[in-house]
């Protein structure tokens, strides 16, 4: 029962920053990309793969850190399904530059921030 809690308490913590970080960035950058939602993937790529290095390679933590962190925070607070539907969006007003910049920067700098996050990782233990 203890792994549906910690599940669902970080699945819950991710849940409300990803709406505060889609609320704050239209807010102060505007809603001409869907920047809500590239910040969270971008972060959240950074996040999930600094944590698991250093849960699977560097500390002995309890699997419940695992759960929580990996599954119920980053699996509640990226959003790929998002993506998805934004850029399909985007394609069907016509507007297939953004798009394709929508994709591409989605996935482009979520790669790279999972690649920094491995490397810091990997750096500070």
């Amino acid at each position: 029962m203890d792994k549906y809690i910690v599940i669902a308490v970080g699945g819950s913590i991710g849940a409300i920053l990803r709406y505060l970080t889609g609320v704050y960035s239209a807010k102060f950058i505007g809603t001409s990309l869907p920047y809500g939602t590239l910040i969270v993937n971008v972060i959240g790529s950074f996040i999930l793969s600094f944590f698991m290095v250093l849960f699977l390679e560097k500390l002995s933590l309890d699997p419940l850190w695992r759960l929580f962190v990996a599954v119920g925070f980053c699996g509640s607070f990226t959003t790929l399904s998002s993506v998805t539907y934004e850029t399909l969006i985007l394609f069907m007003e016509g507007d297939y530059l953004k798009g394709v910049l929508n994709v591409t920067l989605n996935f482009f700098l979520s790669f790279l921030s999972a690649i920094l996050g491995i490397i810091l990782a990997r750096i500070l233990v």
